[in-house]
């Protein structure tokens, strides 16, 4: 217990160094079926191979909304108590399209009879482009004619893109039923030149993710997972309040809460879901908008679709089942 404290002490000082930036990463309202999108550390730790693809449109009907496609698999090894992961994600807001893949390990170890903790790694490359041709400024000349001038010499009137390795680090601990998650995406942040001239500086953005889940038997058929999940670039920190109700293995619903403060409302999220057979699950979720934008738009939409092996993979003697996550 003593060795598991130190570990917690060290990872809580690793992944919540600070930096001085403003922006949040992609928004996923079924983060509780997709833990691997967050954290690397969560991959292999379904004992089977496990492939989710999520597409989401926020703020439907605003002009520039965000919207996001991502694809991941992973799966254990656990010959070396570890797992390994592959995941991919396109992410586009207004004119600025980020996307990056990368490849997961982590390395997993049992803390006694009722407990995991992994700790996970991800490599990458990350690629910014920026699309003038989308931009406007009220100085600008934009002719039927085909006259396009911004009259700004910080702003590209064409396509400009600009690329970095990109690394993302995470922890997962597990005891009984409560999990715990904590990750840091990227672990650096460099400042990209996207016009190779030094005018034009792209500052990547670190983020701190942490999330604490446990999950309640009611019954032979019924669970209830609530959880809460917190997101910061130090200069904002969005919480997020969530409970999933699962009615024999099948079908799930649930519904959270997202904020920066109480005084900062940001959406209030219904889902639900159902297993199509053993091996594939489909879900949805709605955000209904509380802040001001609320006038603007129609909600945001999330779809989720998810396929497992149900299966172990490789070889070697299969760890002892601590609680099997699921799906959620």
């Amino acid at each position: 217990m003593r060795k598991l404290f130190t570990l917690l002490q060290l990872a809580v000082v690793f992944f919540w160094t600070p930096v001085l930036t403003a922006q949040q990463a992609p928004q996923y309202s079924l983060y509780l079926l997709n833990p691997y999108a967050y954290n690397p550390a969560y991959a292999g730790m379904e004992n089977t191979l496990v492939a989710t693809g999520v597409y989401r449109q926020q703020w439907s009907s605003l002009a520039g909304a965000p919207e996001t496609q991502h694809l991941n698999l992973h799966l254990p090894l656990y010959m070396i108590s570890s797992g390994v992961g592959f995941k991919a994600e396109n992410d586009n807001i207004g004119a600025h399209r980020t996307t990056h893949a990368v490849l997961t390990y982590a390395f997993q170890r049992e803390l006694g009879r009722n407990s995991i903790l992994s700790i996970g790694v991800s490599g990458g490359y990350m690629q910014y482009a920026l699309d003038g041709g989308k931009l406007r400024t009220p100085e600008g000349s934009y002719e039927p004619s085909g006259v396009f001038l911004h009259n700004d010499p910080l702003l590209p009137e064409g396509k400009l893109t600009t690329g970095t390795p990109v690394f993302e680090a995470g922890l997962y601990f597990q005891w009984k039923d409560m999990a715990l998650s904590m990750a840091t995406q990227p672990v650096f942040a460099p400042v990209l030149d996207a016009g190779n001239t030094g005018a034009f500086g792209l500052k990547s953005v670190r983020h701190y993710l942490a999330a604490l889940s446990y999950q309640f038997e009611v019954g032979r058929n019924l669970t209830i997972k609530p959880a809460v999940l917190l997101k910061t670039d130090i200069i904002e920190t969005q919480t997020e309040i969530s409970t999933i109700i699962r009615w024999r293995e099948n079908i799930f619903a649930g519904a959270s809460f997202r904020g920066m403060s109480a005084s900062a409302r940001d959406a209030f999220v219904i889902l639900g879901g159902l297993r199509l057979n053993e091996r594939t699950t489909l879900a949805y979720s709605f955000d209904i908008p509380l802040s001001a934008l609320q006038v603007a738009n129609r909600g945001s939409h999330e779809l989720l679709l998810r396929y497992e092996l149900n299966k172990p993979i490789g070889t070697g003697k299969l760890p002892p089942v601590i609680y099997n996550p699921r799906f959620f």
